[in-house]
């Protein structure tokens, strides 16, 4: 389905981008809000193997509160829930928290993204989006790109074509980047249900409910109360080995009912996935024409999964680069503490799972809410950073991180002693 006034027959343009999810469709919608006009948006075609967009997920993040004076982002116009209080829980214990300037955690529908976006779109004749077509190859050239995509109803009736691009953003897993490596996976399966009767629920986000390990290792579910006769339940693991979600619905049923209790509930939708947490080599670009974003670029934070703010902090930038300078930009990679306290932390979730319910119970009941709240979000003062630190238990961080340091030093070894050889 091709969704815009262009030509079937034009081959030639500005910005390609390989597929058509959040990130690539973040800087299309960033690309229409920030150009002067419309006609300063690059001639753009957005591929993408859908065939339609479906209700299939949602997104949360935290966000700090609005000031005086300063103008709501689009996003948060997409925004169909918002909590001012979440909570962390394990076994008889809870910790709730909510901030003292004005930071919510933000619920967006899947849908509503899609439909805003495909309305921008529409109205913006120099861009395209291409449904039912799956990108088969990339050919870079000297000045421009080849990409190589087949397009067609079904899959015994696909035809293959080709268009020239200036630029590439790729939002694909690249083969180079094994998501198997990564430290952890975190997978989930959850529903939304419809009640039948009024649930008994604060209006408080449960961000990790219930945490707990068994023999296959650290667990918990997500609870949120999206009105007094709907939730979104959903049953997490972080799993060292590769898991399909599928093998979680049992568990997520039992959450489910679980949390239900003896009220009947209807189930409105599903959603699952797996979000590597600590990829060893997420992907670099070679060439700055073609550019990765999404999992394989290290978009989503490696200790908590997040994902959706990152990535519209870099399309805006990525937009803004594209206006002005007519280059792609690519993803900016965490400040180097930043990464390493991640590392340290998910090392000591991998070699010891039993502990991870004390070191996240720890940071929501020592950290101020603010303070967690900056570190979760990527933009950590020094003070946040040490008193996340002050609030962990100190053995087991500090053997990981002398088991980091010393990985470290064993990586640079090798690297040297390549240099010097050659």
């Amino acid at each position: 389905m091709l969704t815009n006034h262009n030509d079937n027959s034009c081959s030639e343009y500005d910005l390609v981008i390989i597929g058509g999810g959040c990130a690539g469709l973040s800087l299309a919608a960033a690309m229409c809000r920030l150009a002067a006009k419309p006609t300063h948006v690059p001639s753009t075609l957005i591929i993408e193997p859908r065939l339609r967009y479906t209700d299939d997920r949602s997104w949360c993040f935290w966000e700090a509160g609005v000031q005086p004076g300063q103008a709501v982002h689009e996003n948060t116009k997409l925004v169909a829930k918002s909590w001012h209080a979440w909570e962390f829980s394990s076994g008889s214990v809870s910790h709730l928290q909510s901030s003292v300037s004005g930071w919510k955690y933000h619920y967006i529908p899947a849908i509503r993204f899609y439909d805003q976006v495909e309305k921008q779109i529409v109205r913006n004749k120099n861009i395209t989006l291409l449904m039912g077509s799956r990108v088969t190859d990339v050919n870079l050239g000297d000045d421009h790109i080849e990409v190589f995509f087949e397009s067609g109803p079904s899959d015994s009736l696909y035809e293959t074509q080709k268009v020239v691009g200036r630029q590439i953003v790729d939002t694909r897993v690249p083969e180079s980047v094994d998501l198997g490596s990564a430290l952890l996976k975190q997978v989930f399966f959850g529903f939304e249900v419809k009640l039948n009767s009024p649930h008994q629920f604060d209006d408080v986000a449960r961000v990790m409910e219930d945490m707990r390990v068994d023999e296959e290792g650290f667990m918990f579910d997500y609870v949120l109360p999206l009105n007094r006769n709907s939730l979104l339940v959903e049953f997490t693991r972080f799993a060292e080995k590769p898991l399909s979600p599928d093998s979680l619905r049992s568990d997520a049923l039992k959450s489910l009912r679980r949390v239900c209790g003896d009220s009947e509930f209807q189930i409105v939708r599903e959603e699952a996935g797996v979000i590597p947490m600590g990829l060893n080599n997420p992907v670099a670009s070679t060439d700055p024409r073609w550019i990765h974003i999404g999992l394989g670029a290290g978009a989503a934070r490696p200790s908590t999964g997040y994902a959706f703010k990152r990535i519209q902090r870099w399309a805006e930038q990525c937009a803004e680069s594209i206006l002005s300078e007519g280059k792609v930009r690519r993803f900016q990679p965490d400040s180097a503490s930043l990464m390493w306290m991640d590392k340290v932390f998910l090392r000591t979730i991998s070699g010891n799972p039993a502990i991870a319910p004390q070191l996240f119970m720890s940071l929501a009941r020592d950290v101020p809410p603010d303070s967690l709240l900056r570190f979760l979000t990527d933009r950590p003062s020094t003070r946040d950073l040490l008193a996340v630190t002050l609030a962990l238990p100190k053995l087991p961080l500090i053997r990981c991180a002398l088991a980091e340091l010393f990985a470290g030093m064993r990586t640079a070894s090798r690297t040297q002693s390549w240099h010097e050889v050659r």
